[in-house]
């Protein structure tokens, strides 16, 4: 069931939590456009495998609050608040695409919130040719439309300050792929997984949403890679 957060600055973030209340933490982050809610047909293998899971919609995406503010700064905010306020350190974090960028930050600034490291499909770049911003959709959106206004241009410009700080991720780090049919330049992620002192990188394909693709595959990789690196030192 979805409870509610309220940050500092008054922003309602909606987060749920699952799994047994005693098992290591294992904290989800999706993609743009998407909510907590993506990572339902994968949870219940986490849960079953024993870890606490607790999912995070960030900011601007249906349940959460649409404060007008976005960036990667506010959402990393958002998160480190959270799991400040719920005493959670030492997680696993598992972030995907705009969730993968947030967790990379929380890795880097705050390395006591993080024990492992779990990115799906995405890795600091070069700065891109901007792109056009499609029309909004005239349908009701779960989402709110100015945040991928604000976000385009950010995700657009790369993020060249946080790839040089990569080599500051202590924590053991496992990035997942989705290879040549993804629309991230699967260099990037090697070009993270070399500068990470302890990762790994793993292509299983699938295109960007690897987890929806390639469920079994993605859940199987995901906790032999946790298997290896074992829930009770963190």
């Amino acid at each position: 069931m979805a409870q509610t957060f309220t940050t500092s600055g008054g922003v309602d973030i909606s987060y749920s939590e699952s799994g047994p209340a005693d098992g290591p933490v294992l904290v989800l982050l999706h993609a743009l456009g998407g909510s907590e809610a993506d990572w339902q047909p994968i949870r219940p293998a986490f849960e079953e495998a024993g870890y606490r899971v607790v999912g995070v919609t960030l900011r601007g995406h249906s349940p959460s609050a649409w404060p007008g503010d976005y960036s990667y700064q506010s959402m990393f905010a958002d998160v480190v608040e959270l799991l400040d306020a719920r005493h959670l350190r030492r997680v696993a974090l598992l972030g995907h695409s705009l969730g993968g960028m947030v967790a990379f930050r929380i890795a880097v600034d705050r390395p006591d919130l993080v024990a492992r490291l779990i990115i799906e499909d995405v890795a600091p770049g070069d700065p891109t040719p901007p792109r056009e911003l499609p029309e909004r959709p005239a349908e009701e959106l779960p989402l709110d439309w100015e945040m991928v206004v604000a976000m385009r241009p950010q995700i657009d410009a790369g993020a060249l300050e946080l790839r040089e700080r990569l080599s500051q991720v202590s924590a053991p780090t496992l990035i997942v792929g989705g290879g040549e049919t993804s629309t991230v330049p699967q260099a990037w992620l090697r070009e993270a997984a070399a500068r990470i002192p302890e990762s790994e990188l793993v292509t299983l394909g699938g295109g960007h949403y690897v987890h929806d693709q390639e469920p079994q595959k993605f859940t199987a990789t995901v906790l032999d890679w946790l298997g290896r690196h074992p829930a009770e030192l963190f």
